[in-house]
């Protein structure tokens, strides 16, 4: 009776010793768990911090490419309506003038171009048995705009120019050059080389210090 007494206290210090060390196992795997979970919570939140970080300064880079672009844009509009407020001005300039003004400024625009030739050594000359064409321009306006020996290289009908523009212009061709003289180049030109002026004029030397085109 004794024995299975002691038998029975045995098993229980057993079972007791097998709970404590269960528990403290299982205490210890608990805090393990406590610990990882502290430590990922930290990546987890350092990962979202950067992220965060990286997000707001694409969002910055962004909204400066986004505002730089528009300030272009912006310039690029304003001087695109300007551009076409000069040429406006000009062509309803030159619409403006009358016939023997405008015959004026073209065979102006002609002597020059030839003279360019000249000054290169390259003259046209008979010799060379160009071809004169002509756009708005009736045959005998167009011979009042050419020297002499270039009236008999004509071609007909005078009409047969076909670049495109909106006033009258003069193209002697040859097989070495192809020389163009039209009053829509004059405003092209007038344009390049008195830019400044002309939009000074246009919108007020004031504003276009405050806003360089």
């Amino acid at each position: 009776m004794e024995e299975l007494q002691s038998t029975e206290v045995l098993d229980k210090e057993i079972l007791e010793d097998a709970r404590k060390k269960a528990f403290r196992t299982l205490k210890s795997s608990e805090d393990t768990i406590k610990d990882a979970s502290v430590v990922w919570e930290q990546k987890i939140q350092a990962a979202i911090s950067e992220l965060q970080k990286k997000y707001t300064e694409k969002t910055k880079r962004d909204g400066d490419e986004i505002m730089s672009r528009l300030v272009l844009d912006k310039q690029r509009l304003r001087s695109a309506k300007i551009e076409n407020a000069l040429k406006n001005a000009a062509f309803s300039f030159l619409k403006s003038l009358n016939r023997e003004r405008q015959l004026a400024l073209l065979k102006k625009e002609l002597t020059i171009r030839l003279k360019e030739l000249e000054d290169v050594g390259d003259p046209i000359t008979t010799e060379d048995k160009p071809e004169v064409y002509s756009r708005f321009l009736t045959e005998r306006e167009l011979g009042k705009l050419l020297p002499k020996e270039l009236k008999r290289f004509i071609v007909e009908p005078p009409l047969s120019f076909k670049n495109a523009g909106q006033f009258p212009a003069v193209v002697i061709n040859t097989k070495k050059v192809k020389l163009t003289a039209s009053l829509d180049e004059v405003v092209e030109s007038l344009l390049r080389d008195k830019r400044g002026e002309l939009t000074a004029a246009l919108i007020g030397a004031s504003a276009l210090k405050e806003k360089k085109v």
